[in-house]
């Protein structure tokens, strides 16, 4: 009768089984390289390893950024005319001035100074239903740019923003 192997202990298994994993990771890299093939479409094919976003992504986002700007620029108007027109919300206007100035900046932009296309007038509750309406339509808008961002970080910051927006409208509705 033939001798049984000897018994093969078992960190001599697991040991065996990660170095095998690594050698054949690392044998994947060295035989797309020799081949000249790259499947990760994150990585660009002129250094192995360098990772670059996809220029669909960041055109797409690059656009939605600048929509997003200009509405927060024809917002941050209304709201600039609004607390000229109406004196008695300057306190509210200078508040959600600085919110919208520090949204554009945190985009990479800069709020118009392009007056509003309909002027501003009224008693003073009249004035605050109608600026916070356009605050609502961009907060709304702000939530729709963040479903259609494919940045995840800019999909939260788009998030972010309109919090902040429906924190203010909370405290002055």
């Amino acid at each position: 009768m033939p001798a049984s192997p000897p018994p093969v202990s078992r960190r001599l298994v697991v040991a065996g089984g990660l170095g095998g994993a690594a050698l054949a990771l690392s044998g994947c890299d060295a035989l797309d390289d020799v081949l000249g093939r790259n499947d990760d479409p994150g990585v660009s094919g002129a250094a192995s390893g360098t990772v670059t976003p996809t220029a669909p992504a960041a055109d797409a986002d690059s656009t939605l950024v600048d929509t997003v700007v200009a509405a927060i620029s024809g917002t941050s108007a209304l709201v600039a005319a609004t607390g000229t027109a109406v004196p008695g919300l300057a306190k509210i206007t200078a508040s959600l001035t600085r919110l919208h100035t520090a949204h554009a900046t945190e985009l990479g932009g800069t709020l118009s100074t392009t007056p509003p296309a309909t002027p501003v007038t009224g008693p003073r509750a009249a004035a605050l239903r109608r600026l916070l309406r356009a605050e609502a339509d961009l907060q709304e808008r702000l939530v729709a740019a963040a479903g259609q961002a494919h940045s995840g970080a800019l999909a939260q910051l788009f998030a972010a923003m309109a919090a902040a927006l429906a924190q203010q409208r909370a405290v002055l509705g």
